[in-house]
Formats: structure tokens, C-alpha cells, sequence
């Protein structure tokens, strides 16, 4: 099977990383296996700018893969201690629009000390750690926590579902995301970046990632257009002191 590296946006990642101070280190516990897999659509919902879509010489968090794919599979190949926690290796099938399909890997630490995860510790729960604070850019970022955890009730099942959702400024621009990890495997099951970026040639973009399919029975996240779903995800930025614990979401 080939195996392609996805370079898009990679110098940017370099320089990131550069700027970045380590975060502290907190293991999880893993909870996926080898041939669990995790189909997601991805799609950029929003992008506003005189220049066209990832024009030559961007660089920022976008990638073709946000917008140019049919679906998105991760599938668990290895796990693998580390020394800050579990090391979850991810073999990815990007199938393009075009119809082409290419494979990379991917591999994910499951710690606190992953300042974008795709995979938190299994079993966690509201007010719990999932990313430690560490400075970005000379910016110190705090910690986070899961805001909440809810039962979402989806046509197959209802899982348990944990949430977190916070916004930065950088170069003076805002960036808001949103993270829904599954309770039992830790899988990031929804996730959205919207931001309104000032610096360089200005552009407004919202990237969201949607679970569709899974091997692990009873977990997915239907139509991010349905209305029941986007009443459940305007919900979650309601401060926490008007949320009740464990309220359990219809889809």
C-alpha cells in the first residue's frame, strides 16, 4: 500500500512548533484498539476572502483535506508507550473529490501535553485536564478542561460525550474552537475552528470535522445540517452555570 506524506501547511507547522514551550505532561488512559477505524466528513462551511481557497504561498491551519475530500478514515495500526503517554498510531485514507485515494500516517500522544487532540484519555469527565497550559508565540495559554459532559443521543445509541469549547486572539485575530470527544474511546467525534484573520491577506473561514461511521458500535454524529444538531451545538457555548450536568441531547 503507498504510503503518502501530507505536506500542505507543514512549514507553518514547523514554525509553530518553534514557537511553542512544552506543555506539562499528564498520561490518559487509551481507548481505542488496533483495527478500530473512524470514518469523518470534513468540510470548510465557511471562507470569505478575495483570494481563492488555500492560494499559493498560504499558510495557516487549512489543508486541501479540509475541503477536497469524500471522507477522511482513520484506523488504529499500533499503540506504543511514550513518555509522556501512549503513543496511538493512525493509518489515514484521504478519498478525494478527484477520485483519487492516497494513505499517510498519523500519530497521535494521548496526554495533556497535545495542544490539538484527536484523542483524549478514555473515560474522562467533566472539569477533568485535556490540554496542560504552555506558551504559544510568547503567549501563555492556559489550561483546559472538558466544560461538560453530556449524553448524546444519536439513531443507534447514546454515549456518553465530553466537550470543550474556548477562543483565542493571535496576531490579533479571534479563533474560536470546538472539541466533542466520545466518553469510552476518547475519539474526537466533532470538532470546529472558526476565525477571523486580519494579518497577512485578510480571510474568514469555519472548518468543521463530523464522525459519520465508526467500528466501535453506536458511534457517530449525524448531519451536521440537521437542526436538532445545530441547536445541540449552540447549547454546549451556553455558560456553564446554565448547563445541568449529564443532560442528555436528542438527535
Amino acid at each position: 500500500m503507498k504510503k503518502i506524506v501530507m505536506m500542505a501547511g507543514l512549514s507553518l507547522a514547523v514554525v509553530l512548533l518553534a514557537a511553542m514551550a512544552a506543555p506539562a505532561k499528564a498520561q490518559m488512559d487509551v481507548g481505542v484498539e488496533v483495527g478500530d477505524w473512524f470514518k469523518y466528513e470534513v468540510a470548510v462551511t465557511e471562507w470569505e476572502s478575495e483570494e481563492e481557497f488555500l492560494w499559493e504561498g498560504y499558510m495557516g491551519p487549512l489543508t486541501l483535506a479540509d475541503n477536497e475530500t469524500n471522507f477522511i478514515l482513520y484506523t488504529v495500526t499500533d499503540i506504543t508507550p511514550g513518555d509522556a503517554g501512549a503513543n496511538v498510531t493512525f493509518e489515514v485514507t484521504y478519498d478525494w473529490k478527484n477520485g483519487t485515494v492516497t494513505y499517510a500516517d498519523n500519530v497521535q500522544n494521548v496526554s495533556t501535553a497535545n495542544t490539538q487532540p484527536f484523542i483524549i484519555g478514555a473515560n474522562m469527565t467533566e472539569g477533568e485536564l485535556v490540554i496542560a497550559a504552555y506558551s504559544f508565540f510568547g503567549t501563555d495559554m492556559p489550561d483546559r478542561n472538558i466544560d461538560e459532559t453530556f449524553d448524546l443521543e444519536n439513531p443507534n445509541a447514546t454515549r456518553a460525550t465530553n466537550s470543550l469549547a474556548f477562543s483565542i486572539e493571535l496576531f490579533s485575530s479571534p479563533y474560536d474552537y470546538e472539541y466533542w470527544w466520545d466518553q469510552e474511546t476518547g475519539m474526537r467525534v466533532y470538532y470546529m475552528n472558526h476565525a477571523e484573520v486580519s494579518f497577512g491577506t485578510p480571510y474568514t473561514y469555519t472548518v468543521e470535522w463530523r464522525l459519520e461511521d465508526s467500528s466501535v458500535d453506536g458511534l457517530l454524529i449525524p448531519d451536521l445540517t440537521g437542526p436538532i444538531l445545530l441547536l445541540t451545538i449552540m447549547s454546549i457555548t451556553v455558560p456553564v452555570a446554565l448547563l445541568h450536568r449529564r443532560r442528555k441531547r436528542v438527535i
